[in-house]
């Protein structure tokens, strides 16, 4: 019980130590009564080209919840880092007019939660971006639920009131969770019928546990679809070798290569489409296959983005429902 009483303790801590540290840019800080907030947490992009998947999660969900402040924030510290660099880089801001000037100063999700705080404790909503219920999914839940586990002596000065945090797209890989999915990647199915060619997913994956819900999404989409659908991982398995056995069984000959990511980044543009000679795209072309590759990140379809809405909204009555 103690142990546990200090690890509450020591996240406080952090938090509020991080939301001295940090610059309060983007932030009003006026302890009047505040909206309730969100905070979406992506892992995040270094592509400026890619940051349009993600801005239009932001956008759309901002049209949802005008009742609420919304507010990005980014895990990944090497993302943050290199972005908080560009920021007096003049010539980068100057041929990259379309990067928010938020996103030059973007904090990860526990600052982001302590800078909202700070202005006065109230209800927050955090959103997982993530597609699947990984390794990252479970360490930033993991953090959100022991915070929301601090009370205090007198009620009032609980630092959040309500602060719940919402499951990745494909979530628990339940049936209605992969089939709403599935259904958000229609658009994808007729880019690859319109020449002939077999839909090929790359998604990202972890190396510590197998992630079931790729499999599963595979097969919803094939059997939402009737279409040759396969689906692999850059980490973990099913990998490139699985996706390649798949194929040559299915004896198809045309590859769309598209991401199962949130943003077509670094991986997208590099380990699938990229020109070296391990890229998907190569490899596959050396086996034979002629091979295209979309360079569209999940969030840029707005079926997709919509998964992330219809999680907040739920968050949202369940929220309404505990304050009755």
């Amino acid at each position: 019980m103690y142990k546990a009483a200090f690890k509450v303790w020591r996240l406080l801590s952090v938090t509020f130590i991080l939301a001295l540290a940090f610059p309060f840019s983007g932030f009003a800080y006026e302890r009047t009564p505040q909206k309730p907030a969100v905070v979406l947490a992506a892992f995040g992009t270094t592509e400026a080209e890619a940051l349009g998947s993600i801005l239009n999660v932001l956008g759309r969900v901002k049209a949802a919840f005008p009742a609420y402040d919304v507010h990005l924030s980014f895990s990944s510290n090497i993302i943050r880092e290199i972005w908080h660099a560009r920021a007096g880089d003049a010539a980068f801001r100057r041929a990259n007019p379309q990067v928010p000037a938020e996103i030059y100063d973007i904090k990860n999700p526990l600052a982001t939660l302590a800078l909202i705080q700070e202005q006065g404790a109230r209800d927050i909503l955090v959103q997982s971006l993530h597609i699947t219920n990984g390794t990252e999914y479970r360490d930033q839940k993991a953090v959100v639920e022991q915070l929301a586990a601090i009370t205090a002596f007198q009620e009032s000065k609980r630092p959040f009131p309500y602060l719940a945090y919402g499951d990745s797209a494909l979530g628990d890989g339940s049936s209605a969770r992969l089939e709403r999915a599935a259904e958000a990647l229609g658009s994808l199915i007729k880019l690859a019928e319109s020449d002939g060619s077999a839909l090929v997913l790359m998604g990202h994956g972890n190396d510590h546990y197998d992630v079931q819900a790729y499999r599963d999404f595979g097969a919803a989409m094939a059997k939402k679809y009737r279409y040759p659908v396969f689906i692999g991982q850059v980490e973990g398995e099913p990998g490139f070798e699985a996706v390649l056995a798949a194929l040559q069984e299915a004896k198809v000959s045309k590859v769309l290569l598209s991401p199962f990511m949130l943003v077509a980044g670094d991986h997208a543009r590099n380990d699938m489409a990229g020109g070296e000679a391990d890229s998907w795209a190569s490899r596959l072309q050396a086996a034979g296959f002629s091979v295209k590759s979309n360079l569209e990140g999940l969030g840029a379809i707005n079926a997709w983005a919509d998964i992330y809405v219809a999680r907040l909204q739920t968050l949202d009555a369940d929220m309404r429902k505990a304050a009755r």
